[in-house]
């Protein structure tokens, strides 16, 4: 549907057109879904266009008579540059300046309404709930690709891995992919808020926007998606394990133009489920390289990455890369680690970050933002450590004396007690590989285990 003031005020830059009051921001003609303090920046910015703009009346014409704390400039930035497909190393719209602000450096010329052919006065109902990504994926783009591809031939992909590790993002970048493939749409259901088990089919229907008073939710929710093509992406289930593997099973059985991707610390163990573990990052073994040579790693890509977010004057040069390699090695690639220790750099600096690591205090390393078992490294080791049953944390403990990779011989002698057998310790070291507790890895005709070193130290 056409504007109705086709007389409308507006600006035209690259592809895009912008229209500020009605908050509409369109590309080709199509509108592009962001949110309103979104739209809010750009205009601010374009209406401007060539000027630098400090952050602080950034902040005052954007949450205007509202305090804020910069990072929510910070996140609302990302998203505008990530709608733009805007670089902030390589910007075509949007340069920062250093210590200034930003500035628009697009060319931009006003338009009214009436000269987009195609423009709309909203934008069409989304057919999906994803959520805007506001940083850069590292690492990851090759096992993106693949379980895309899984969904081709599977119905149920479970990404397992522990805590942190980025299996969310690695589920919710493969989700952006697919799209296009499912003309009922693609969402996202959240399941880590569920205190209570039972309500997984209840937060699966509420997601895709069923509405029931049915009593049985989970066969009303499955009469609803038999003939619909659609891919549902169960993100957290390890703490509800019982009743998402059951709605998934049911919604399998019932659906069969539904995909459903699942993220977990533990495999579902539902028919038909096919797992790909998510490991930590690539980082260096050796400490000996240079800025290059150190950049070529995801784990240090993604450390300077987010150190930059929270430190402008950040330079990452060959007198870092030693150490940021190691801080990395430290924290065996693991992508919420790393995030947590990047966010202290402006504190402590990269060689103070080290130093806390030597002293075991990356467990407290925290963060504001996300959920609460992710605001601290050792609340998301806490969160799994939690789900298991006693025994088990008996058997974590145990083998966390075990430094680097060890064999069952040495999981069964050091685990293994009055109270518990040597089959009971190593029943438990298979449970905790399940949960993503420890990590195992076939050489040749053995597996070899170990502990995450951030485990290790959370157990011991």
């Amino acid at each position: 549907m056409p504007f109705e003031d086709v007389d409308e005020q507006g600006f035209s830059f690259d592809r895009f057109a912008l229209f500020p009051r009605r908050q509409s921001l369109l590309k080709d003609g199509v509108p592009i879904r962001v949110g309103g303090r979104v739209l809010d920046i750009l205009a601010s910015l374009v209406e401007r266009h060539g000027e630098v703009i400090s952050k602080s009346e950034l902040m005052a014409s954007v949450w205007v008579g509202v305090t804020v704390e910069e990072s929510n400039l910070k996140v609302n930035m990302a998203a505008l540059r990530k709608a733009l497909g805007d670089d902030a190393g390589a910007a075509r719209f949007i340069a920062t300046v250093t210590g200034r602000g930003y500035r628009f450096i697009a060319p931009v010329t006003r338009i009214r309404a009436a000269e987009v052919a195609t423009l709309q006065s909203a934008p069409a109902e989304p057919n999906h709930n994803l959520p805007i990504t506001t940083g850069r994926v590292f690492g990851r783009s090759d096992t993106i690709r693949a379980i895309a591809d899984d969904l081709g031939n599977s119905r149920l992909i479970s990404v397992v891995g522990p805590g942190g590790i980025g299996k969310t993002t690695v589920a919710l970048s493969v989700a952006e992919t697919k799209m296009g493939d499912f003309p009922d749409g693609v969402w996202l259901v959240d399941l880590s808020p569920l205190s209570d088990q039972t309500l997984v089919a209840s937060a699966i229907a509420a997601a895709i926007g069923m509405t029931t008073d049915s009593p049985k939710i989970l066969a009303t929710l499955c009469e609803h998606l038999r003939d619909r093509r659609m891919l549902i992406v169960l993100d957290s289930c390890e703490h509800v394990i019982g009743y998402a593997a059951q709605c998934a099973g049911a919604i399998l059985s019932h659906a069969p133009h539904v995909r459903i991707l699942a993220t977990t610390r533990e495999p579902l163990r539902v028919a038909g489920e096919r797992v790909r573990r998510l490991t930590g990052l690539e980082y260096p073994v050796a400490t000996d390289l240079d800025a290059a040579g150190a950049n070529g790693f995801a784990a240090v890509q993604l450390f300077v990455d987010r150190t930059a977010d929270h430190l402008e004057t950040f330079s990452f040069g060959d007198a870092e890369a030693p150490v940021v390699a190691e801080i990395c090695r430290r924290l065996d690639g693991h992508a919420l680690a790393i995030e947590l220790a990047a966010a202290r750099v402006s504190t402590f600096g990269v060689r103070g970050i080290l130093e806390q690591l030597d002293d075991r205090s990356s467990l407290s390393l925290a963060q504001r933002g996300g959920p609460p078992r992710q605001h601290t490294l050792a609340a998301t080791i806490q969160w799994s450590y939690d789900l298991l049953p006693e025994v088990e944390r008996t058997i974590m403990v145990r083998l966390s004396t075990l430094s680097g990779w060890f064999g069952l011989d040495a999981a069964g002698h050091i685990g293994a007690d009055d109270e518990l057998d040597r089959g009971q310790v190593l029943a438990g070291l298979a449970s905790l590989v399940d949960k993503s507790l420890v990590t195992a890895e076939l050489r040749g005709m053995d597996v070899e285990y170990r502990q995450w070193d951030t485990t290790r130290a959370f157990a011991q």
